[in-house]
């Protein structure tokens, strides 16, 4: 067996929201921020009390920001640094503001092992989030799956998303994005998948990343929230939504990994229609259709030989009802672990 290509992650800082409190009212209400290369890198905003800067860090340094701004980087934080001071001063002078740094957008940016796996991760992402009453804002298109709708000119069987948001958590330090990167960018041979926390004041302030923008871009610092990254992906994302394991009782019956209660949904269904695999398989169209092996592994519990097992889920992908997409919760795992371990 051919080893698998291992995805590459990368995971850095994109934007930033810097407030600018100054007394200050200057002659337009917005300006466009430049790097050396004359791209815009951001934007400056009259707000209430001052000025907003939003910046992509990573464009300071590239054309674009389909690779955050990482550890790799670091080399150039000074240099990034004094581009922004420089166009603040050209723009204020001599008169007194103080930059403080309000949000920070930090992602993971995953290459996916094929451009077809983006869309199945983003419903099985946005199947996880649910399990918890989040409110999600769903960007999504309709898509047609099926001989069945083949047959109607307007409706469509699923959906195709394109970008998850949340409300900030309960935590008031973090809310989610997780979006296809590659649509965004009008990338057509690779899949990009990103997964960014937007950390509000309090996430910065318990990251300890400091205050103004000149504390806030210092290795340590932004070592510090990477970290803090990392540590929240595992609790909040895999802890929490994937493994179910957030509940006080480890003990607890209830704490049974999300993706097991897919398969025992399949399974169940399976027992109460007398194992009639396409049936089972349109009824549960929206699981099957984020991985295939979820209903093989349920067909595999339901029939006693593996040989019927495998006559069934064969009948199903003939049957062109479903769209088969295999390996995209070993990919989701294997992208997690890299982003945990670093």
């Amino acid at each position: 067996m051919s080893r698998k290509k291992k995805n590459r992650v990368y995971v850095g800082l994109d934007g930033l929201d810097i407030k600018v409190n100054t007394t200050k009212i200057l002659e337009q209400n917005y300006y466009i921020f430049y790097n050396k290369n004359n791209d815009e890198i951001g934007h400056l905003q009259a707000v209430k009390d001052g000025y907003l800067l939003h910046l992509c860090l990573p464009r300071v340094l590239r054309n674009d920001n389909t690779i955050p701004f990482c550890k790799e980087d670091f080399k150039h934080i000074e240099n990034v640094l004094a581009c922004v001071q420089t166009q603040l001063e050209s723009l204020f002078g001599n008169d007194i503001y103080e930059t403080m740094v309000r949000t920070a957008e930090v992602n993971a940016t995953a290459e996916l092992s094929n451009v077809t796996k983006t869309a199945p991760m983003l419903k099985l992402l946005a199947t996880i989030l649910l399990t918890k009453g989040e409110k999600l804002f769903i960007c999504a298109t309709g898509e047609k799956t099926g001989k069945r709708y083949e047959a109607v000119k307007c409706l469509c069987s699923g959906q195709q998303i394109e970008s998850i948001k949340t409300a900030q958590l309960s935590n008031s330090r973090v809310k989610l994005k997780l979006y296809d990167k590659s649509k965004e960018k009008n990338i057509t041979d690779k899949g990009l998948l990103r997964i960014e926390f937007i950390y509000s004041s309090r996430g910065l302030k318990v990251a300890r990343t400091g205050k103004t923008l000149a504390e806030f871009l210092k290795p340590d610092s932004i070592l510090s929230l990477l970290s803090w990254y990392r540590k929240d992906y595992k609790e909040l994302l895999i802890d929490c939504y994937w493994n179910n394991t957030d509940r006080y009782d480890l003990n607890d019956e209830y704490n049974v990994p999300v993706y097991e209660e897919m398969i025992t949904i399949i399974y169940n269904d399976l027992v109460s229609h007398d194992g009639q695999p396409l049936s089972v398989a349109l009824i549960n169209k929206n699981l099957i259709e984020i991985d295939y092996e979820l209903f093989k592994r349920a067909c595999k519990r339901y029939y006693p030989k593996l040989n019927s097992a495998q006559k069934a889920w064969a009948r199903v992908q003939k049957s062109g009802e479903i769209q088969v997409n295999i390996g995209v919760i070993d990919e989701f795992v294997s992208i997690s672990k890299q982003i945990i371990s670093g």
